[in-house]
């Protein structure tokens, strides 16, 4: 082999380890999930849940959208198996930004006092304690039965 046919080889070497990565796409296990979301027994119309990795679990968040209470991740963007924190919020601002002052406007002209929005609690989204363990074996399928009052 002469010089210029090693520093091709050694080329095509280079970039195909470039190609196929360092890493190991198994660093952080990951697992399908979907389920459910109701606030006081009605399904959550909009919002976003988040897979936190809790405890000894170590790995990237996931998170998904919450569409008439359902949510489904796949595999490929799931939270890692093992325990995770969830955090649930409401994206539903009842039609209206918060910004938007001619709506404010018209809204008030028409008699119409308060806007609907939906809230969950705070004990489901920063100040969250629930958690659920992620298998890579089974099936996660869940259902969250949030209410708006707080639990004594």
């Amino acid at each position: 082999m002469n010089s210029k046919q090693v520093s091709i080889s050694l080329c095509f070497c280079l970039v195909l380890s470039a190609l196929t990565g360092c890493g190991s796409s198994n660093e952080y296990p990951r697992a399908a999930v979907r389920g459910i979301v109701t606030l006081d027994g009605d399904p959550l119309s909009q919002g976003v849940i988040r897979f936190i990795p809790d405890g000894e679990n170590e790995g990237p968040q996931a998170s998904a959208s919450i569409r008439e209470g359902i949510f489904n991740v796949p595999v490929d963007f799931g939270p890692v198996v093992g325990t995770n924190r969830i955090e649930i919020i409401s994206t539903d601002d009842g039609g209206f930004p918060e910004d938007d002052e001619e709506a404010f406007k018209r809204l008030k002209a028409e008699g119409i006092k308060r806007i609907e929005v939906v809230k969950v609690p705070p004990q489901y989204n920063k100040q969250s304690k629930l958690t659920k363990s992620i298998s890579a074996e089974q099936d996660n399928d869940f259902i969250f039965a949030l209410t708006s009052t707080a639990k004594k």
